[in-house]
């Protein structure tokens, strides 16, 4: 999207284009005061009168719109009249869209202008729509092309209807802004569309890889063509289309939504025979801003999940060193446990022996005492009975 300073010099390029151009549209100028000849029926809708009094044109995304009211519902666009003055410098290509009443994009190509305007000539281009149909209001809008030193398209505008149905349009920023300088001359070919297709959204899913939207068409004729266009900012792109189980299913990958901001629209068209019916679903930024945040925070989780793994093996392995170094304390404590026992039941044998030890000792001092005792008294009587017989003698 250009900056205000890029607006401002493409301002002065076209001034400057605009200059140059001055005398040579004069006198084209003065031919455009009588209104041009084009046959009109009930199915020709227009807000000019056919003369064209000024010019516009301008760089790319920079276009023109008319905001068009069919007389009935369901309108069948067959071609778009665009009353302009080329100048044709090689082969270059210019854009029509039609919008509808949301302004959402239903139909865009790229036009050669060498295709549907002569050369230096004011006139009327025909360009053949595939028969787009709308519900209710729509916008045509046509980017011209303007080189100052190669192809210029420029739009005629007629200055004396002032219908407020023109408009200025940026592509990019989808953005409307009234033209008050009169109407532009882009008229509508169609008719009220009696053979239609309808397309219903049946579901959205989001997964991993990517957006999902299934769909399905109620028509009453044959389907030729289903498309499926995402339009983001200037990015324009076709996706592939399936079909299966009387569904049909587009699939938008999530890298190319990075970067992107609003609006986000997945144009879904189908074409029969006579008719090419359109459905805008817009994606809101937030939905891929909160999802692309969301694989962020997962990825982020499942690194924290890789780490609280590595710890909880790094625990395991420490539990289970622990568990070994309790089972060998284990082991360990019965062995000593069972020492203690032993020795236990050692200290008993040694104590009963000890007090039998005890018991004898003191039994064999008792009775030695008793022998001394006994032996004592025996010498005492001896001695007494020597005593006593020699004094008999």
């Amino acid at each position: 999207m250009r900056s205000e300073a890029d607006k401002s010099r493409t301002g002065g390029k076209i001034k400057s284009a605009a200059q140059a151009m001055k005398i040579a549209l004069l006198s084209l100028l003065m031919l455009a005061q009588t209104p041009c000849i084009y046959p009109d029926s009930s199915l020709l809708l227009r807000y000019d009168d056919g003369g064209a009094e000024c010019f516009w044109s301008d760089y790319y995304p920079n276009g023109m719109a008319v905001k068009f009211t069919p007389p009935a519902l369901r309108w069948r666009i067959t071609a778009l009249l665009i009353y302009g003055f080329a100048l044709v410098k090689g082969e270059k290509s210019f854009i029509i869209e039609v919008r509808d009443s949301d302004f959402n994009a239903i139909f865009r190509s790229s036009i050669l202008i060498s295709n549907h305007f002569e050369n230096a000539t004011l006139d009327w281009a025909k360009v053949p729509l595939p028969n787009v149909v709308v519900n209710g209001n729509f916008y045509v809008c046509v980017y011209p092309m303007l080189e100052p030193n190669g192809t210029q398209l420029w739009v005629a505008v007629d200055s004396d209807m002032i219908s407020g149905r023109s408009f200025l349009v940026d592509c990019y920023r989808q953005g409307l802004k009234k033209y008050e300088e009169g109407s532009a001359m882009i008229r509508v070919e169609g008719e009220e569309a009696v053979e239609f297709a309808e397309i219903i959204v049946d579901s959205i899913s989001v997964r991993e890889e990517g957006f999902k939207l299934t769909f399905r068409i109620v028509a009453s004729g044959n389907i030729a063509e289903v498309k499926a266009t995402l339009q983001a900012d200037s990015l324009i792109k076709d996706h592939e289309v399936t079909y299966e189980y009387g569904f049909y299913n587009v699939m938008l990958n999530w890298s190319m939504f990075s970067g992107l901001k609003e609006p986000v629209r997945l144009m879904l068209s189908a074409r029969t025979l006579n008719s090419t019916s359109t459905l805008t679903v817009k994606l809101s930024e937030t939905i891929f801003s909160k999802y692309l945040r969301l694989i962020d925070e997962n990825k982020f989780l499942k690194a924290m999940l890789n780490n609280s793994r590595l710890e909880r093996e790094t625990f395991g392995h420490k539990l289970h060193n622990k568990e070994v170094e309790i089972t060998v304390l284990k082991a360990s404590l019965e062995a000593y446990e069972k020492r203690c026992l032993n020795e236990v039941e050692e200290a008993k044998k040694l104590a009963e022996e000890l007090n039998m030890m005890r018991f004898l000792t003191v039994s064999l001092a008792v009775f030695t005492i008793s022998l001394f005792i006994i032996f004592v008294k025996g010498m005492r009587s001896a001695s007494l009975k020597e005593k006593g017989f020699g004094k008999d003698a």
